[in-house]
């Protein structure tokens, strides 16, 4: 039975791969892109002494967009801020229990993320970008996108690490019993 669950972790590990191929592809893009932009409108500015409009609005919208793909890469690769000094000096089965809360954490604040980026969205879903005439909701599709992504990173996390109690528990049971 344990043998068949441990199946989702790699299921969920598959497809976070792919989605993280995904992102980095589309994080070089739209670096690349921005980098073009800015570039030009630099030039323009400095050059020609007149200001493109919509430089401005294109490279913010690429810029939260890269923002956010950093967040799913950081999250992906576990590259986030934390705090280790408590958990190193905790038992295994204690420090992994507490990692199990943090995916927990993880998955809710994402949770509220995405639900407070579905309000955003759905306010503003009529309303257009002043230079570039896109639906403003570009600006805040991110949230969505990123939220959905590192839940699923999470989960794949948070059932590896109940799998991983549940071997300690096992090899503990075992332990006490030889």
């Amino acid at each position: 039975m344990v043998e068949k669950l441990s199946l989702i972790p790699k299921g969920i590990g598959i497809i976070n791969k792919w989605l993280v191929v995904l992102v980095k592809f589309a994080m070089a893009g739209n670096l690349a892109v921005m980098v073009c932009i800015v570039f030009y409108a630099v030039l323009s500015r400095n050059l020609i002494n007149s200001s493109i409009a919509w430089a401005e609005e294109s490279s913010r919208i690429l810029f939260i967009w890269l923002v956010f793909s950093g967040a799913i890469l950081g999250l992906y690769y576990e590259e986030h801020l934390g705090l280790n000094i408590l958990t190193d000096r905790m038992k295994p089965r204690v420090q992994t229990i507490f990692e199990m809360i943090s995916w927990t954490l993880v998955i809710v604040v994402n949770r509220a993320m995405i639900i407070g980026g579905h309000s955003i969205v759905n306010v503003v879903k009529t309303a257009r970008t002043p230079a570039l005439g896109l639906p403003s909701s570009i600006k805040y599709l991110p949230v969505l996108v990123a939220g959905y992504i590192m839940i699923l990173i999470a989960l794949e996390h948070l059932i590896k690490c109940t799998m991983k109690l549940y071997d300690q528990h096992k090899q503990t049971k075992q332990g006490g019993n030889a």
